[in-house]
């Protein structure tokens, strides 16, 4: 869940912690990004909640502010992401089981432009 919210939406605003520490906007869109994987977390029995996206908040204040995910750093290194297994695992589910996945539909979308980019 966490990796789906801070990772994408990091690589797509190529954005370090200190971002989603002080720009409340940036976090409310990973948090929103997080909340299609715990709707979908509910059909599939895993049952997370809003307590759980909440959760992350104090341990991303804890971190690095100049700190990266992963994710961010595959971008900027010109390498293939994990947007395949994050976003597209949960588009994939999200289909089997009903649940609305648009802001990872779009996450997926723009990283996969970006990929394309740096082939071309």
């Amino acid at each position: 869940m966490v990796n789906v919210g801070i990772n994408q939406t990091s690589a797509i605003l190529r954005a370090p912690y200190n971002v989603f520490q002080s720009v409340p906007s940036s976090y409310e869109w990973a948090e929103a990004t997080m909340r299609e994987v715990v709707a979908l977390s509910q059909k599939i029995g895993a049952n997370l909640t809003e307590e759980d996206v909440a959760s992350f908040r104090p341990i991303l204040h804890n971190m690095s502010p100049n700190g990266k995910t992963s994710m961010l750093q595959d971008v900027e290194a010109g390498r293939k992401t994990e947007v395949e297994y994050l976003a597209g695992t949960v588009i994939e589910l999200g289909k089997k089981y009903g649940v609305s996945t648009p802001i990872n539909e779009q996450l997926y979308k723009i990283i996969r432009i970006m990929e394309d980019m740096k082939t071309h």
